[in-house]
């Protein structure tokens, strides 16, 4: 069985559960420095096959508006299968709903987005796209 891979990116942690299931713990503010590294490793993983993103915002401050434009405007939608978001407020939705808004309007496809509140609902999410996924291969 592979080992999954874990990184640290400021004082957020990030670790792969393979097969394609990239879990993040955010914990503070996201600085312009932490969203460069956050979207390498995106890049990084996502050209091996598209990825379950689950990101834990329970304990996530600020995000600085560059960091936030710089995801945006550079995110690959082939990257992801979905994107789940544990314990995100109303700002921090609204933020991922704009920057879904945002790619549709200039005629990008939308990133699938889930809001929970806890790690059981986010793995029986991913639990039920992959099942899809097997239904349709």
């Amino acid at each position: 069985m592979q080992q999954p891979r874990d990184w640290t990116i400021g004082t957020h942690h990030a670790w792969l559960e393979p097969p394609d299931a990239l879990w993040m713990k955010v914990r503070g503010p996201t600085s312009l420095e932490d969203a460069i590294l956050i979207l390498e490793l995106y890049r990084e993983l996502g050209r091996r096959g598209p990825l379950f993103v689950v990101t834990d915002l329970t304990e996530a401050t600020a995000v600085d508006l560059k960091a936030r434009d710089h995801v945006s405007w550079n995110l690959q939608l082939e990257w992801f299968r979905s994107t789940i978001y544990i314990g995100a407020g109303l700002l921090q939705r609204a933020v991922a709903s704009s920057m879904g808004f945002l790619h549709s309007i200039t005629g990008k496809p939308a990133l699938i987005q889930h809001f929970v509140t806890t790690e059981a609902e986010a793995r029986a999410i991913i639990a039920h796209e992959r099942s899809l996924l097997d239904k349709c291969h």
